[in-house]
């Protein structure tokens, strides 16, 4: 652990604003204070509390690096905050460049980008879509945690030289005062897919009640999607804890079928996620199974936090789910998940948002700041690359009446 009181230097008026608030960093979970680190956290974001952060260190020792950061202003707890560091494979941004800009870019950027492999210093949990990581008290206004936030980065860096970036991640629009000074301080937007979410409506007690909400058209498509898993002898399973250490190394190869096709990931997870993340919260995250003649040949997985749901990842045998859209299938097994346990928001994360905008999800923008602790590659490189930076462009759809 190493504390410091922020002192006055070339950050200029931010720093002098806020020399009273000093910044305890640690590298590990046991270094901290886990009451006032649970305290600080919403009761109901377990993904946050300490418990489930231990378990997240464990897992990913080696592969991740972690940083816990105390805020105090006048000996009283300001907020703390979370990052992970990871190794940052820059080839991954070429799937983001527009297509009437990539041809002329393609050349340079595909030299220069397959060079850097960047450790990159993130705000919040890489494995959860929207999780930022920081949490301040009541009183604390936007522009307040904003200024933490950077000094709190600055912190970091200085104390470890080896970090070379840094990105807050998963913020949603609109802006507001929290976003207000990010790019004096060097830092540069990006933008990033949208976060995929379904308002269940209180009307929606059964699976029919949902399904009787569509129109004619997406009705008959869910019916066909029902059908096809049907006849192909699909048959799903939540699994239990038991279940999940028994089929774990069938389960870590179904993800990372889906992991390998993935454009853009900063993290995969450790072999033993899913049976550990089973074992520490039994009744909040489920596992279900797709099975067809006794062979699994899909999964999917979610965390259950009362009047949220959060879908989490998911894994399949393609050559097999494809031809019977065994991925909507279990889109519309979520929907019935959620309507079973009480949940009023589902959330799906980024991928596949055409697919899901056909099962009722909604986007909801999001995008966050990248800087680089090196000032002429922060300018010469990043501001350019991250101006030309756009997700991929899909049609969203609207199946209800």
């Amino acid at each position: 652990m190493q504390m410091a009181t922020i002192c006055v230097c070339p950050t200029g008026a931010e720093v002098q604003s806020f020399s009273n608030i000093q910044f305890s960093t640690y590298s590990t979970v046991s270094g901290i204070n886990e009451y006032q680190w649970n305290n600080m956290v919403p009761a109901g974001n377990l993904l946050m509390q300490t418990p489930n952060l231990r378990l997240l260190e464990s897992l990913h020792a080696g592969t991740l690096d972690f940083r816990y950061v105390v805020a105090k202003e006048n000996d009283t707890t300001l907020g703390v905050l979370y990052f992970q560091v990871v190794k940052f494979e820059a080839a991954q941004l070429l799937n983001y460049f527009p297509e009437d800009k990539y041809q002329w870019l393609k050349g340079i950027s595909t030299t220069i980008l397959k060079r850097i492999n960047a450790r990159l210093l993130v705000s919040g949990n890489v494995f959860m879509t929207g999780e930022n990581g920081y949490y301040f008290h009541n009183g604390v206004d936007e522009a307040k945690k904003a200024a933490v936030l950077r000094l709190a980065v600055r912190q970091i860096m200085r104390e470890d030289n080896s970090i070379n970036a840094v990105l807050i991640s998963d913020l949603y629009a609109p802006k507001t005062a929290f976003d207000d000074k990010f790019l004096m301080h060097g830092y540069h937007q990006i933008t990033v897919e949208s976060d995929m979410s379904l308002h269940i409506r209180p009307e929606w007690k059964t699976m029919d009640d949902y399904l009787n909400s569509f129109s004619s058209k997406y009705r008959v498509r869910a019916k066909k999607v029902f059908a096809l898993c049907q006849d192909a002898g699909v048959v799903v399973r939540e699994l239990s804890a038991t279940e999940i250490s028994i089929y774990q190394n069938t389960l870590y190869d179904l993800y990372n079928n889906v992991m390998a096709n993935a454009d853009f990931k900063l993290a995969t997870l450790s072999p033993d996620f899913f049976a550990q993340q089973k074992q520490l919260m039994p009744q909040n995250y489920r596992l279900f199974a797709y099975f067809k003649a006794d062979e699994m040949i899909g999964f999917i997985s979610a965390f259950n936090f009362g009047k949220r749901m959060e879908v989490h990842y998911t894994g399949m045998k393609h050559e097999v789910s494809r031809p019977i859209h065994l991925y909507q299938h279990m889109m519309y097994d979520m929907v019935k998940a959620g309507i079973d346990c009480g949940a009023e928001r589902l959330h799906f994360g980024r991928t596949a948002p055409e697919i899901k905008s056909t099962i009722g999800a909604s986007p909801s923008p999001m995008y966050g700041y990248l800087k680089h602790r090196n000032p002429v590659f922060n300018f010469m490189l990043v501001k350019p690359y991250t101006a030309n930076l756009r997700p991929k462009e899909y049609v969203f759809r609207n199946p209800f009446k």
